[in-house]
């Protein structure tokens, strides 16, 4: 099981880093010709249509994937009908978005305002269901490769339109908008047969009343999970913007946060790969070894993300100096520290959430994730007034710490999982490596070396180790 998690993951990663690497690469070529203004106006939407864009689901999502696992044969009725509901609630929820974006663009915007909420409501419209649908089938089936070959053009086409429209046009923030867009489309365009012409899931528009409050009865608990995760990434935006945060402050905080989030992105490799191993491990019949079998894979993947985030974090201010070619961008170096540590919830997390999602305890999701949300945004409106863009980075942390262990202390977890997790250990070890890699940051590149060594053969042993007492 192991093997096949780490063949998945690899195949996921490769495809997923290779046009994130040229990406990242690419950073030198297009921050010469932006502005902080730039990154402040492309985070602030991209926040807020990412905290809307969640609705759009209608928290279905959770009702696929059960329909998947429980009734291999069936599964297609019930996506079907999800599509058709989902299809006409998109008409809906495109108002809502195009009269959101037109009251919430900054100032610096003005003169793109309807162009970019076309570029942003088109899509919402005719292509992130059917793109959305084709990536979420694959991955249940654990046929990595189709998602992988989508990941690896569609991220290949955007960096080379990125470096055309910015470095090339000129058109600054404009070019991110207009590349997403068009990758939007060929997203659109990759699943457009394989979903509709293979698989069959053409829509269902005639439903039974009884029939959709069942769905919704399941999906509409788990939005506030879902909209709490993309609230963690977006809402120290939505909130600097709120509070009047200068748009070239929020510019230099959206540069620091997109390296937490490039990490979350090539993770996402690692969750693709280990969720339907945690769904299948959820499934046997034996509690006491299932979940010693759960704990064993869960505190493997967090010691790989410890270490890669302590050695990433420990070299962010080399990073930020060979990637970011503007003088101002690469002050905001600690940030990104703090705002990446804290993506190491995400292994804790996914056992836990993986575990209610599978039990349809939907409705006990949001006393982890839009608790964090809240919690997030209540923070950044006391502090960020008085302390300004670092006192967001430190929330967010704190809020991804409460996201990671917070489901182990459910009532409905502890008691159908006897087995320790150990989350307040894994809290402390984060902490700390926070803290030492913060300050060693500043230390000589000789003295770095030491610890990444330090780290790395660490991480070695104990792997080592723990994995050998697998039975898998």
């Amino acid at each position: 099981m192991l093997r096949k998690l780490l063949s998945h993951a690899a195949i996921y990663a490769l495809a997923a880093q290779i046009p994130r690497v040229a990406g990242i690469l690419a950073l030198p070529i297009i921050t010469p010709h932006l502005t902080s203004a730039d990154y402040g106006v492309a985070g602030v939407v991209t926040a807020y249509v990412s905290a809307l864009g969640v609705v759009q689901s209608l928290g279905l999502s959770v009702v696929m994937a059960n329909a998947f696992v429980k009734y291999p044969t069936r599964y297609k009725w019930v996506w079907r009908q999800i599509g058709g509901i989902v299809t006409l609630w998109s008409v809906i929820y495109g108002f809502l978005l195009g009269f959101a974006l037109y009251y919430i663009l900054p100032e610096e915007a003005f003169g793109n305002r309807w162009t970019i909420i076309l570029l942003n409501l088109v899509p919402a419209l005719f292509f992130n269901h059917t793109t959305f649908q084709g990536g979420f089938l694959y991955y249940l089936k654990q046929k990595p490769f189709p998602v992988a070959l989508h990941t690896f053009i569609i991220g290949a086409i955007l960096v080379v339109l990125n470096v055309y429209f910015i470095a090339f046009m000129n058109l600054g923030y404009m070019g991110w908008f207009y590349s997403s867009f068009i990758g939007a489309a060929l997203s659109f365009a990759y699943y457009l047969y394989p979903i509709y012409f293979i698989e069959g899931l053409w829509p269902i528009f005639l439903f039974k009343k009884r029939r959709v409050s069942a769905l919704l009865k399941v999906g509409l608990p788990a939005i506030p999970h879902h909209v709490s995760y993309i609230l963690l990434d977006a809402s120290d935006k939505i909130v600097m913007d709120a509070v009047r945060v200068p748009i070239r402050n929020i510019g230099a905080y959206n540069i620091a946060s997109s390296f937490g989030l490039y990490f979350s992105a090539a993770a996402q490799a690692i969750v693709y790969s280990a969720s339907p191993l945690y769904l299948k491990l959820y499934a046997k019949e034996e509690g006491l070894v299932r979940n010693m079998e759960v704990r064993s894979l869960t505190h493997i993947l967090q010691l790989l993300f410890l270490a890669a985030t302590s050695v990433l974090s420990l070299w962010m201010k080399e990073i930020f100096e060979l990637l970011i070619k503007n003088d101002t961008l690469q002050q905001a170096y600690p940030l990104a520290i703090i705002i990446l540590m804290g993506y190491n919830y995400i292994p804790m997390h996914l056992a836990a959430v993986q575990w209610l999602s599978f039990n349809q305890k939907t409705q006990n999701l949001w006393k982890i994730s839009l608790v964090a949300s809240i919690g997030n945004i209540v923070l950044n409106l006391i502090f960020v007034p008085v302390f300004g863009v670092k006192a967001a980075a430190y929330s967010t942390f704190l809020t991804l710490m409460y996201m990671g262990y917070s489901g182990f202390y459910l009532k409905s977890f502890r008691q159908e999982n006897s087995v320790p997790f150990y989350p307040l250990t894994w809290l402390a070890i984060t902490v700390l490596l926070l803290i030492v890699v913060y300050f060693f940051v500043e230390f000589s590149v000789n003295m770095k070396l030491l610890v990444t060594l330090l780290i790395g053969t660490t991480y070695a042993f104990i792997s080592w180790f723990m994995v050998k007492q697998l039975k898998y």
